[in-house]
């Protein structure tokens, strides 16, 4: 009776320790690839893109450096005077 009591709370704690473990690597992966978009800063007045800022990240490391000429598909938007 306590011994199949003991296995069945095991269980329980075996299964929620993988669903904490599997729910913060998804946090991290979700992070790590917001944090890595780069930014565009386009000129307020013309329009035009100035610079573009990469960021590197762990998992996501994008090695292409991104500029005016060769914009991501996906990025960060600011603007600038």
């Amino acid at each position: 009776m306590i011994r199949e009591y003991l296995k069945d709370l095991l269980v329980e704690y075996a299964i929620g320790i993988t669903a904490t473990i599997v729910l913060v690597i998804g946090l991290f992966l979700a992070m790590d690839y917001a944090f890595s978009l780069p930014t565009v800063v386009e000129s307020y007045n013309g329009g035009h893109c100035e610079e573009v800022l990469n960021y590197p990240g762990i998992v996501f490391n994008t090695e292409s450096n991104y500029s005016c000429e060769n914009l991501p598909a996906k990025f960060n938007h600011v603007w600038a005077e």
